[in-house]
């Protein structure tokens, strides 16, 4: 009965495979983590890589493991390693344009939070410090 065990290793993927989005503001708190992102493409370098401004309005470094070969532009999904400021870059993926015209910006920064405060679910983050006024904490 050895093949109903492929059946369930397929039912459930890998959980290593889940890579949480992030936004400028919180990749430092994930360094050292696989993290996707979203930037849109603000400046290329030849030695470092390229520069993209996330849906949080932060500037990040992509660097690249290898030479740019193609130009850039626009917006992309970026997965690699975050290194604070910057991310070591696995692999990017152009967004269509259909899909940037209206990138829905604070949806996507509100996922990203979420995702780190399910990770850390007693650090909601800088910017929300007004989300737990007016809660008292219980005797």
């Amino acid at each position: 009965m050895g093949d109903h065990d492929d059946f369930e290793d397929s039912q459930f993927p890998d959980n290593d495979e889940f890579i949480p989005y992030v936004t400028g503001g919180n990749l430092v708190q994930k360094s050292g983590a696989k993290v996707s992102l979203w930037g849109k493409v603000v400046k290329v370098t030849a030695s470092e890589g390229f520069y993209v401004k996330t849906v949080d309005d932060q500037e990040v470094l992509v660097k690249l493991r290898r030479p740019l070969d193609e130009p850039l532009e626009g917006w992309y999904e970026i997965s690699g390693v975050s290194q604070g400021k910057s991310i070591l870059c696995d692999e990017y993926v152009h967004l269509p344009q259909e899909i940037c015209n209206n990138i829905d910006t604070e949806g996507h920064k509100s996922l990203a939070r979420l995702l780190v405060a399910l990770d850390d679910p007693w650090n909601l983050g800088e910017d929300n410090s007004n989300l737990m006024s007016g809660i008292e904490p219980m005797q």
